[in-house]
């Protein structure tokens, strides 16, 4: 079983690192998600200090806890947040995780999502906690699942209405990925 003290660890990656959100992020993360090309296509409600404040206070009380949850995405360079990748939600009893992810739009196109997600799969299923990672995406926002099927996610059905973005519903699409899905492709 993972050692509770090691959540969540730092991961360096090509230009980014994986490591726990700070307080001090806040500033860095409500500029970016202010851009309305950022939170669009995503379930995120109108963006706020206060939001911003209690997602990062709800990562670091979950990873405290024992709880999976998000890594902040960090310049290697300067240590300036430029995104988010993590689970919003984990089912200790069914072994499941919900996948989420957010990056500021300078840095779209450049594989640093790709890298997150790796990292965070190969973590998350090496820890022997969850058997499956899944992922709700708005069926308008295809990098998003472009992103996922790249990474072996299969697209398992639309979820009509599932979630009001901004007071409007929409639909999303379920992806899933089995950790035995997984382990196979890493040996393939």
């Amino acid at each position: 079983m993972a050692d509770k003290t090691q959540h969540p660890p730092t991961i360096d990656l090509d230009g980014v690192r994986l490591r726990p959100l700070r307080v001090s992020d806040a500033a860095a993360f409500y500029a970016y998600l202010r851009d309305p090309a950022v939170t669009e296509l995503t379930s995120y409600p109108v963006v706020s200090v206060p939001l911003v404040e209690a997602i990062i206070e709800r990562s670091l009380r979950r990873w405290a806890e024992g709880e999976l949850s998000k890594w902040g995405i960090a310049l290697q360079h300067d240590d300036q947040l430029v995104g988010t990748c993590g689970f919003n939600e984990w089912s200790k009893v069914h072994r499941w995780a919900e996948l989420a992810y957010d990056l500021a739009h300078a840095h779209w196109g450049k594989g640093l999502m790709r890298q997150a997600v790796d990292a965070v799969l190969q973590w998350a299923y090496r820890q022997d906690q969850v058997d499956r990672v899944h992922a709700f995406v708005r069926v308008d926002n295809r990098r998003s699942e472009r992103l996922l099927e790249r990474r072996g996610f299969v697209r398992e059905g639309c979820l009509r209405s599932y979630r009001i973005c901004r007071g409007q519903p929409h639909d999303f699409n379920i992806y899933g990925l089995l950790r035995s899905d997984w382990a196979a492709a890493q040996q393939g």
